[in-house]
């Protein structure tokens, strides 16, 4: 336990039991009651779900325990940038509804990368499948380590013995509830999460000598200097890397991820999946708020004495958690309110990821070799068995993820490179008429080879220690004991393509991606072919007359 913080009591243990008990409820009704043993059913919901519950998972699933932890320690250390990132979060949205979303349900599709192959090739449906695949299980391993770090700090039990069992529990609800437990579950976690979050700031608020003094110490320490329009493509904190490097690493994620698209499948209409999205991207918006106000408490609470100078914590991760368990002489329980929220979150993500996985391993790899009578008869287990897999997967990664010692450009860095080609695909297909499967599949894996070479040239100097970016100023002035001071290893001398900041990987391999594949579709374009224009955006059909 660390110095000055309280621990866990009965009712912290309490609260977190009753929202584990609560969401493996849910997963036994639908999972038992509720029988989910057809495709249909298990991944789509049997397209009967409603725009709340939706929507509300849609955003659980994307503010995981990164967002309710990484960001407040990220704005904590490096201002709060990622504010502007809260405006073009809607946007992104409606987007998504308007120009994606249209395409991805007319297709009829229910692996999301079946677009791919009916617009281009199987090939590129095999290389977007494989693509998402790994992201989600490196993904999966980040989102259940940081909650177990976060309850390690309360109770001491170390991560590896957490991880393993939190995980059993969500492997199980998933496995046999399906997309419906899934969407109902993040339901119930959303509010965990929320009322968590709410609790957090005002008690943070009310410790620190109210907003006034929030707002006046995060001015003075630098941490809302939002405004640099500084062209360097080094830095993380200027305008261009957040509205360029950010909003395209966050679309990404919406446009090219089977568990967003699932889940909008599962609603009736189009105008309803419009409805969720619009929706979801708003509310990731408010919730990535929260997550900045929380950095920029903490500042003023550790404005005079920085618990990473002192080795109070040793990972910018554990920052948050410190920062509860500090305040919680105030409300008793508020550990345990704020590890159920962070678990909710982390717990909603995990699962919607292990079901979008096995659907897209069962649909894209697994059904050609399959019979009709073994796909009527076994597909449901096979889609539980295939959950199962993923979710051991990621528990085990979970060992490998205790080495790195900042998630944000981590985690940023790996969606990146892999993200970077999927969105470049899906803009290829939906936005560009002229490219062909030879564009998008040459395309796709250029942009690959290149951005991995930055991505693993990043992460080799961070797991050596070294740090890309220069933190905002810290202070130990008030600090009553001792400590000593860690030494800032100079970057000057890195090859400058390994010094990109990490939020522009993403604008880089999908910028190659649409560039290679245009000028291949272009320079290989039969003179012949006649595009599907349902397989193109709607916006454009204008254009194709």
């Amino acid at each position: 336990m660390y110095e000055n913080v309280a621990g866990f009591e009965w009712y912290d243990y309490a609260t977190f039991s009753i929202m584990v008990i609560v969401s493996v409820t849910i997963g036994i009704y639908f999972g038992i009651v509720k029988r989910q043993d057809n495709k249909e059913e298990y991944l789509l919901g049997g397209k009967s779900m409603g725009v709340i519950p939706v929507t509300v998972s849609l955003i659980t699933s994307t503010v995981s325990g990164i967002t309710l932890m990484a960001y407040p320690a990220d704005v904590y250390k490096y201002g709060s940038n990622v504010l502007l990132l809260c405006i073009m979060l809607p946007i992104n949205g409606f987007i998504y509804s308007y120009v994606f979303l249209p395409v991805y349900l007319k297709a009829e599709v229910t692996s999301l990368y079946e677009y791919l192959e009916k617009r281009f090739s199987s090939s590129c449906r095999t290389l977007a499948s494989v693509l998402f695949t790994i992201s989600m299980i490196l993904y999966g391993s980040v989102v259940i380590y940081l909650p177990s770090l976060a309850f390690k700090q309360g109770t001491g039990i170390d991560v590896v013995v957490v991880a393993p069992i939190i995980c059993i529990l969500c492997i199980f609800y998933t496995t046999i509830g399906g997309i419906k437990a899934v969407i109902w579950t993040d339901t119930f976690q959303f509010f965990a999460t929320i009322s968590s979050t709410i609790t957090i700031i005002i008690v943070g608020i009310i410790s620190v000598g109210g907003i006034k003094n929030v707002w006046d110490t995060n001015l003075a320490g630098e941490r809302l200097n939002i405004f640099n329009f500084r062209c360097d493509v080094t830095s993380r904190d200027t305008v261009w890397s957040i509205v360029l490097g950010a909003t395209v690493q966050w679309s990404s994620y919406i446009i090219c991820n089977q568990g967003e698209f699932q889940k909008c499948r599962s609603v009736p209409t189009l105008a309803k999946a419009r409805l969720c999205t619009i929706l979801y991207g708003f509310g990731t918006a408010i919730l990535m708020f929260t997550a900045i106000v929380n950095g920029n408490i903490m500042y003023a609470k550790y404005s005079t004495c920085d618990p990473l100078s002192t080795k109070q914590v040793y990972r910018d991760d554990q920052l948050l958690p410190y920062f509860v368990l500090d305040i919680s002489s105030r409300i008793p329980g508020l550990p345990g309110i704020f590890i159920a929220g962070v678990f909710s979150a982390a717990l909603s993500t995990f699962s919607a990821g292990m079901n979008a996985v096995a659907g897209v391993i069962y649909e894209d790899f697994l059904l050609k070799f399959l019979s009709q009578e073994t796909q009527k008869e076994r597909e449901g287990i096979i889609l539980k068995t295939l959950v199962v897999c993923f979710g051991t997967i990621c528990t085990l990664l979970v060992l490998v993820v205790q080495l790195v010692s900042e998630i944000v450009p981590f985690l940023s860095s790996i969606q990146g490179f892999i993200g970077g080609s999927l969105l470049g695909m899906m803009v290829l297909g939906v936005m560009v008429p002229v490219a062909n499967s030879k564009g998008a599949f040459s395309g796709a894996v250029v942009a690959l080879i290149f951005v991995t070479w930055i991505g693993f040239g990043r992460l080799w100097y961070t797991f050596r220690g070294m740090s890309f970016d220069l933190a905002k100023p810290m202070s130990v002035q008030s600090c009553n004991f001792s400590y000593n001071t860690t030494t800032v290893k100079d970057v000057e001398d890195i090859f400058i393509m390994y010094r990109i900041s990490f939020w522009y990987i993403t604008v880089i391999g999908s910028g190659t991606t649409i560039l290679i594949g245009t000028v291949v579709s272009l320079l290989t374009r039969n003179p012949g072919q006649v595009v599907n224009k349902n397989l193109i955006s709607p916006i454009l059909h204008r254009f194709l007359d």
